[in-house]
């Protein structure tokens, strides 16, 4: 039998993501880059991205490390 497919409102989603727990929304997120649905961004465009806000905000070299050390220590 065929998936049925529910359409939600947004803020409906995410009160529903929000009940469940940090595993089953990594499983969900993994379904959906086996799907090919979603992908990742490339560490390029992170790259571009992050440059771009350390260059408007004129951040230190300090806090750009520091900020670096907090990403790394999430992964």
């Amino acid at each position: 039998m065929a998936g049925i497919a529910i359409n939600l409102p947004k803020d409906k989603l995410i009160e529903g993501l929000s009940n469940l727990s940090f595993k089953e929304i990594k499983e969900i997120m993994d379904s959906l880059i086996q799907k090919k649905l979603f992908r990742p961004p490339s560490a390029k465009t992170i790259y571009k991205d992050a440059s771009e806000i350390v260059r408007k905000r004129a951040l230190k070299p300090e806090v750009v490390e520091e900020a670096i050390k907090w990403a790394r220590a999430k992964k």
